[in-house]
């Protein structure tokens, strides 16, 4: 043959090879996707099944779900086990940093630049609220509550209508640690918050982190036990219960029905819990700042998915829950808030 037919033949060969690499390669992928893993840890039941409703079934895939134990995770065994988790965004989506598989750009494009995170995506916030009685506004003759100090002249105020101006279920952890996050945000900022979070999960113990000064406000230093000191005393300036650190949902709920309260701490989903003629009540507001000057934001804990695996199933099972429309739909179903840009809030406070 001709030097020309020859190089001509070789190519023509070198690209059937390679297509049959590539087209052997798309199939074994296919393969190997065709079982997809997906795992769920420290949510409750309703979210699991609402999660798992949004899942297309498919003749050509295997799915096999499971509901881990609460506890401590195996993270090797995670990785190796599952190509999907939904979890609370935490402790255990921050470990899996780095090792797992990046969330589309094209995903992650429907959501706020603040919740952009290309290792775990936000389905669904719970965010925590301050919640004003509306008829001792009324009677206090306040007209908004955008600042720190009004926030705390109203304490003050609302002492001579109710017995507690102040409580929230303390006896919860996971409450009591929203609040202190809450206060050392709106008084330090968005980076005072980070660092306390920083700090508490290189920690021990609770001493090893309690006097780390996390920002300066107005000449005083602002730490964890400043914010716990403050508790301490507001019992003692009539701010709170006695015993408010022991209180649970129906010590709240109990107080609420007696209109003895001012100032409700909670969560969106514990905001839903409440009876509607008890809540309906209450008018609702991000937690005021000391200053405009710091970086304010929502503490919002986000029900999230990791794409721990290259699972081709899981990142299109993912695109469908980012959609508005899904977004919409379990927004409604959880009265929690959607992250879609374009998707339909519960009402206004999930929006």
């Amino acid at each position: 043959m001709k030097k020309k037919t020859r190089i001509l033949v070789i190519i023509i060969a070198a690209v059937v090879v390679i297509a049959g690499i590539i087209s052997a390669l798309v199939i074994r992928k296919k393969i190997n996707d065709r079982t997809v893993n997906i795992a769920f840890y420290g949510l409750s039941e309703d979210y699991v099944s609402l999660i798992k409703e949004q899942i297309p079934e498919s003749e050509d895939v295997i799915l096999k779900f499971d509901v881990l134990a609460p506890g401590a995770l195996d993270l090797g065994t995670l990785t190796k086990k599952y190509d999907m988790l939904f979890t609370w965004k935490g402790e255990v989506t921050d470990a899996l940093e780095g090792s797992v598989e990046d969330v589309p750009g094209k995903i992650l494009e429907n959501i706020p630049i603040s919740m952009r995170n290309k290792f775990c995506f936000p389905l669904l916030l719970d965010h925590y609220e301050i919640d004003l009685y509306q008829p001792v506004i009324a009677k206090a003759g306040v007209e908004n509550l955008q600042t720190y100090s009004e926030f705390e002249a109203f304490f003050d105020e609302a002492k001579k209508y109710v017995f507690s101006p102040f409580f929230c279920k303390a006896s919860d952890d996971r409450t009591l640690l929203a609040l202190i996050g809450n206060f050392i945000e709106a008084k330090g900022g968005v980076e005072a918050y980070k660092k306390m979070i920083a700090k508490m999960r290189t920690s021990s113990s609770l001493d090893d982190f309690i006097d780390e000064e996390l920002a300066t406000v107005n000449g005083d230093v602002l730490s964890v036990r400043s914010v716990l000191d403050m508790f301490k005393s507001w019992p003692g300036e009539g701010i709170t219960h006695p015993q408010w650190y022991r209180a649970n949902a129906a010590d709240v709920r109990a107080f609420a029905e007696d209109k003895q309260l001012a100032v409700l701490f909670m969560s969106l989903s514990e905001h839903r819990e409440m009876p509607y003629k008890i809540i309906s009540d209450y008018t609702t507001i991000q937690m005021p700042r000391v200053s405009e000057n710091v970086d304010h934001g929502v503490i919002a804990p986000a029900i999230s998915a990791v794409l721990i695996s290259n699972n081709s199933n899981c990142k299109n099972y993912l695109k469908l829950l980012a959609s508005a429309d899904v977004q919409s739909y379990m927004s409604m179903k959880t009265m929690l808030g959607p992250v879609h840009y374009r998707a339909e809030s519960y009402d206004v406070q999930a929006d």
